[in-house]
């Protein structure tokens, strides 16, 4: 390739594939927010531009090469001849001007997608005399830009680390599973949702009663011998996140917005509980979790592919259909229970009231409810007061199922200054014999993974106001 290319890649700019001392590049959230980012929007990645521009250069130089040798070693027409070396002096206008310029916009930050790359090479080819044919020719010939397939990152010391899109969702989700493995106890998880169940193992009671009894067979086996096997009754959890137009709020102190801190705080809970369920070394999954946007679209995000895409296309826009995504994840959840011994479990994260109502569906409204509604709350929206009127029919309803345990979590993003508004009160109240709202401060989005964890799993949890 041109000199001039290799001098502005090697002496201008610092090479970003140069990897320094540490590859743990994440050592808060607020780095994860920034990776999260650069992976969501490309146009703040650069070093995928640049392989964009170098690739390109690549290909032109294999060009000139191929044609130069032909022209030397293969016969040919006149007219053959004089279209190929015309070709040539296009490709070498490009490999010497049009790339090298394009190359240095990119670093310089002024070419930010492969449509503006594409328009600067065009333009640059104004300057080059020939005709239109030969343009398009050239225009043809060269390579279509691909999608930006990886982001380059830097970590506090100013250490630079590119990483490919694909290689995200499991960089990101090991790195927030440690972290937050380090924020919470060694065993965070307890009996509310893991209840020991199991049977008396018989080889290692005899065993133990032979020790006691000292004779074989055993004379006795005393209750201090037996054995029991327990085995963890398995759960599903249901992390219910809001994704309405209100949390694109910035989160203050911070650069990412309310719903990057929930995206990063499902892939923590994601990994989290991934990692707990390898720990305890069986053949069955532990935990299974799945992401609900509460979203028009219903959707179980369930698997690492479906994550990933979610982390990456979710935009906060819209209302906030609660009710029906939460209804979306119980009827997922029944399907689960007619198939898989699961316990169940749904988390909901929210910044507001519930808006909309689920078409069709039969309420089975709370009487005290609805007193509280009529002689307390006269003012309230009516819309607001049937989305809450049927969120509580719709919770009440599996939490009174005794054939499996259901357990509900709520989470209000907001500051303590929440508790004295109506918001609190008639989400409080809502909820009463169901879930006891926590509220999470938008300025601690970092310890919301961690609070979600140590809120909703510990036991004893009270669920009455």
């Amino acid at each position: 390739m041109p000199h001039r290319l290799h001098m502005i890649t090697r002496e201008r700019f610092s090479d970003p594939l140069t990897l320094w001392r540490d590859p743990d590049f994440v050592f808060d959230f607020a780095d994860a927010a920034s990776v999260l980012q650069k992976w969501r929007d490309p146009r703040k990645g650069q070093s995928s531009r640049e392989a964009l521009v170098l690739g390109m250069s690549l290909e032109n130089a294999v060009a000139v090469k191929n044609i130069r040798r032909r022209l030397l070693v293969t016969p040919m027409e006149p007219m053959e001849e004089e279209d190929l070396i015309r070709e040539l002096e296009i490709l070498e206008y490009l490999g010497n001007e049009a790339l090298p310029d394009a190359l240095l916009k990119v670093n310089m930050g002024e070419l930010q997608t492969k449509e503006e790359i594409e328009s600067f090479i065009q333009k640059h080819l104004k300057g080059f005399e020939g005709t239109a044919d030969y343009k398009k020719q050239l225009t043809e010939s060269l390579r279509t830009l691909e999608e930006l397939t990886d982001i380059e990152i830097t970590d506090r010391f100013g250490h630079k680390m590119r990483i490919k899109r694909e290689e995200v969702m499991d960089f990101l989700g090991n790195q927030l599973g440690n972290w937050l493995t380090r924020q919470l106890p060694a065993r965070p998880v307890n009996e509310t949702i893991v209840r020991p169940r199991g049977k008396i193992h018989k080889k290692k009671t005899f065993e133990h009663s032979i020790l006691t009894s000292q004779s074989i067979p055993p004379k006795s086996i005393d209750t201090d011998d037996i054995v029991i096997m327990k085995k963890d009754r398995n759960a599903q959890i249901y992390l219910t996140v809001d994704i309405s137009q209100s949390m694109r709020n910035v989160v203050q102190g911070t650069h990412f917005s309310r719903l990057e801190g929930a995206l990063l705080t499902s892939l923590a809970i994601f990994y989290y509980l991934k990692k707990q369920g390898r720990s305890r070394r069986t053949n069955q999954r532990a935990f299974r979790t799945a992401v609900v946007p509460i979203s028009k679209n219903r959707r179980i995000v369930s698997s690492e592919g479906e994550l990933e895409r979610f982390l990456l296309t979710a935009q906060a826009k819209g209302r906030t259909p609660m009710s029906a995504s939460i209804r979306a994840a119980i009827d997922h959840a029944r399907i689960k229970k007619n198939t898989q011994n699961r316990d169940i479990h749904i988390i909901i994260v929210t910044d507001g009231r519930p808006n909309e109502l689920i078409p069709g569906y039969n309420v089975k409204p709370s009487t005290s409810l609805s007193h509280y509604f009529e002689e307390e709350r006269e003012v309230i929206d009516p819309v607001a007061r049937n989305c809450y009127i049927e969120l509580n029919s719709l919770l009440r309803e599996v939490v009174r199922d005794r054939s499996r345990t259901w357990k509900v979590s709520y989470f209000m993003i907001g500051s303590e200054r929440l508790r004295h508004t109506d918001l609190w009160r008639d989400t409080r109240r809502a909820l009463r014999g169901i879930a006891y709202p926590v509220i999470i401060n938008p300025s601690r989005m970092d310890v919301l993974a961690k609070t979600i964890i140590t809120e909703s799993m510990r036991l004893g949890q009270s669920t009455s106001s």
